[in-house]
């Protein structure tokens, strides 16, 4: 199925070491970028959560937003030190006795010297969340995935349309270009008369004449188009599974080509005009294909 790299995905994730949610977006862009962003305690992780999006997306840009238990992170829980706190407490009353000092040893004071409370950060399991995390993360990708597959194949019946409005210009060209032809010999024929001062050889002249009106048949160049127009529909239909975007990029600058040409080689107004919407329905059809993964 074809896909479209724009989606959106979230999940609650919810266990005993850890509350939270995980929500991934994903836009165009040409090659895959991931990135990540996680409380600093789930930082270890992140290496895994682009591991697990690479195994399953090949193009877009990723952004990835774990959080938990809402904006706040685990800071780990205070400890004191009373062996240290009963030798600041006991000299300080030493040197208030010895020296007659006034002032009281009170919490205050003592609560002021370093190394009395410190934070002890707390180990956790990181494999136990990590498989809760790897679940919820697999569940948001598939919605994301879901999502991308929808707006897929609306831009497919986009672009289907517009192949068949590219299908239906060709056609009017094709139709034109051999009156195109014989009218570019007839003027070709009438311009080598009046530049020549003697009389032409009828035979010379002909063979001329030829060679520069084939030079104004496009068929070659309609039946190029024709066939990456072909190849354009069957990635389309997805049957192989495969991402098709880069391919189909490549389609649209060939067709392009096609394009350019019969424009610089046809000598009719008609056909001109034509060209000129084969073009903008390119351009229309580009713009689409830029957002298939």
């Amino acid at each position: 199925m074809i896909r479209s790299m724009t989606g959106y995905g979230r999940k609650e994730v919810t266990g005993a070491d850890i509350h939270g949610s995980i929500e991934v977006r994903s836009v165009n862009n040409r090659y895959l970028d991931i990135q990540v962003k996680t409380p600093r305690s789930l930082a270890a992780l992140e290496p895994r959560v682009k591991k697990t999006v690479q195994d399953r997306f090949s193009r877009g840009r990723f952004d990835v937003f774990i959080t938990r238990n809402g904006d706040q992170e685990r800071t780990g829980r205070l400890t004191h030190d009373e062996a240290l706190a009963a030798q600041y407490i006991g000299i300080l009353r030493d040197l208030k006795a010895r020296f007659s000092l006034s002032g009281e040893v009170d919490l205050s004071l003592v609560a002021g010297f370093q190394g009395l409370i410190a934070v002890t950060e707390e180990k956790e399991d990181i494999e136990a969340i990590w498989q809760l995390l790897a679940e919820g993360l697999g569940q948001a990708l598939d919605e994301l995935d879901a999502m991308r597959g929808v707006e897929g194949q609306a831009l497919v019946k986009d672009m289907l349309r517009r192949l068949d409005i590219l299908a239906s210009l060709m056609k009017e060209i094709q139709t034109l270009s051999p009156l195109s032809v014989e009218n570019a010999r007839k003027r070709m024929a009438e311009t080598l008369t009046r530049l020549m001062n003697e009389r032409p050889d009828p035979v010379r002249l002909a063979q001329e004449i030829a060679i520069l009106a084939e030079r104004t048949d496009v068929t070659e160049e309609l039946t190029r188009l024709s066939s990456h127009i072909s190849q354009f529909h069957a990635m389309l239909a997805g049957a192989t599974g495969e991402p098709v975007g880069r391919k189909l990029d490549f389609l649209l600058q060939e067709m392009g080509r096609e394009a350019n040409t019969i424009s610089s080689k046809a000598m009719d107004v008609q056909i001109s005009y034509h060209v000129v919407n084969i073009k903008a329905e390119l351009e229309k059809i580009r713009e689409q294909a830029q957002n298939i993964e």
